[in-house]
């Protein structure tokens, strides 16, 4: 029986709201102004790219999963131009729903574009790249589904196999199932891995971050261990860090996710991990929910008000490693919004930390950064 406590805790990551902030990380924010990167920088060319080195993959940490939404449908035109960048690419495609008398309904069918797989699959320096993974995720079950599915082999072994036809069917390479934690669904992830594998498919699984002594508890290094065993990769979703609070912070500070890496991995399944990037901003204002913005809208609003004369100044945190900006209107009197935002700088350092410690990376999700961005990947 999965206790009341625990069910809340496996509800929370399929809730599709903002993270809790954890309260737990370390120190105040060290401030510092940005230098040899400006405003005037960023505003002068955002999406100016290397064309000549588009499908070169410059990162050489571990594999490269980059996921693309409907909703920001630059992204599918990303990994065309990319995609020598990019090991796999995940569509989000699917949502895995109950019907009426609690059936298994898998709803995205629609949304398969056999043309654009196509494109976007490629053998690049004798790699197989854009290997294409659509995103799986649990939607809408209540707190008596998922009591259920977890205590049921049966039920586990019947949801395994309508994925796996599903993927065989489409002809893609594999899937990426987010499922809350997935220590609590390790029997139905081994079965959907024995299915998978059996057609030689891949097994991704979305990871949250672990946050506070109950995550670490939940997804500990053993529990990563026993389903390193048989899931491929982890999406590990290091981002959304301050998004719960209003006063706002970084998106992904850089020493809470090298704490995610210690504490999960060790030294024989630590290439399994996938690091996440945000390419999108934050912006947070007194009184209001903390926004996410596309990268091309912190653009329009720096340019706007770069252009109306406000004060913007731009500030690398050297704890975090990660800029932000915070915003005075024309009159220099009212305060505006603080806006964190991935830049550069952000991401090769991120970059950085993942081939030091030889894990792989994942970008959430490429249709909400900039072109220039993907240069250094």
């Amino acid at each position: 029986m999965v206790g009341l406590k625990l069910l809340s805790l496996l509800l929370a990551p399929l809730a599709a709201i903002a993270h809790e902030a954890a309260n737990s990380h370390g120190g105040q924010f060290v401030l510092t102004p940005s230098s040899g990167f400006s405003i005037d920088t960023l505003l002068a060319d955002p999406h100016k790219y290397d064309e000549k080195n588009a499908h070169v993959k410059h990162f050489s940490g571990g594999d490269t999963l980059a996921y693309v939404t409907p909703w920001n449908n630059h992204g599918y035109d990303v990994v065309k131009q990319f995609k020598g960048k990019f090991d796999f690419v995940s569509p989000v495609w699917y949502y895995v729903e109950r019907g009426s008398n609690g059936e298994f309904v898998l709803n995205g069918g629609h949304d398969v574009d056999r043309g654009w797989m196509d494109e976007v699959r490629d053998i690049v320096d004798n790699r197989k790249v854009g290997k294409i993974v659509p995103r799986f995720q649990f939607r809408g079950w209540t707190r008596e589904h998922l009591q259920e599915f977890v205590k049921s082999p049966q039920e586990a072994g019947k949801l395994a196999h309508m994925i796996s036809h599903e993927v065989e069917k489409q002809a893609f390479d594999g899937v990426v199932l987010e499922c809350g934690y997935p220590s609590f669904f390790a029997t139905f992830l081994q079965k959907l891995s024995v299915e998978l594998h059996q057609i030689n498919r891949v097994l991704i699984s979305v990871l949250p971050p672990v946050r506070d002594d109950v995550s670490k508890e939940i997804m500990s290094p053993d529990a990563f261990k026993v389903l390193a065993q048989f899931v491929d990769r982890f999406s590990l979703m290091s981002y959304d860090y301050s998004s719960g609070s209003y006063a706002g912070g970084p998106s992904s500070p850089i020493d809470w996710i090298e704490d995610n890496i210690e504490h999960l991995t060790n030294e024989q399944n630590r290439h399994q991990l996938l690091v996440g990037i945000n390419m999108f901003g934050m912006a947070y204002q007194q009184g209001e929910t903390p926004q996410p913005k596309v990268m091309n809208s912190v653009i329009e609003l720096l340019r706007e008000m770069h252009e109306q004369g406000s004060s913007l100044d731009l500030v690398w945190d050297k704890e975090a490693e990660e800029h932000w900006v915070a915003i005075s209107e024309d009159d220099g009197l009212t305060e505006g919004p603080t806006v964190w935002f991935p830049t550069p700088k952000y991401i090769k350092n991120r970059i950085h930390l993942a081939e030091d410690w030889g894990v792989g990376l994942s970008l959430w999700e490429v249709g909400q950064g900039l072109d220039s961005f993907y240069d250094a990947f």
